[in-house]
């Protein structure tokens, strides 16, 4: 694992992990803490999966609804995990996928202007 890769490991788990400490805790029963490891696990599923399977193949706008897709199942299975039932409400789906979303857009941009392991340049959009 090269540099830009670490750095951009450790952009998307700041992303995502402020969104789940705040969102996750707030609107359903899940602690800080589990939220930071829920946050890691979608991290290293999603970089892995979406920013260097998916971006560099089919572009910002896929990989950035290929990685909500895998924050809603980990977010749940998480969830799930913990309590025995989903507790985050409706309110706190909505904020946490659209805040994801959002910062997976502008991450995928942030990719754009850094070399991209998986060879292929990403798609303008």
């Amino acid at each position: 694992m090269n540099k830009q890769q670490i750095t951009a490991l450790v952009i998307k788990f700041v992303i995502i992990g402020v969104i789940s400490v705040i969102i996750l805790p707030m609107f359903g029963r899940i602690t800080s803490g589990q939220a930071l490891i829920a946050a890691l696990v979608l991290t290293l599923v999603a970089y892995f999966a979406g920013d260097i399977g998916i971006l560099p193949r089919y572009g910002n706008v896929t990989a950035t609804v290929v990685n909500v897709i895998i924050a809603a199942l980990v977010i749940g299975v998480a969830d799930w995990s913990i309590n025995g039932i989903i507790t985050l409400d409706v309110t706190g789906w909505v904020l946490a996928l659209v805040l994801i979303a959002a910062g997976e857009w502008f991450f995928h941009r942030y990719l754009k202007t850094t070399p991209i392991p998986a060879g292929d340049a990403p798609k303008e959009e």
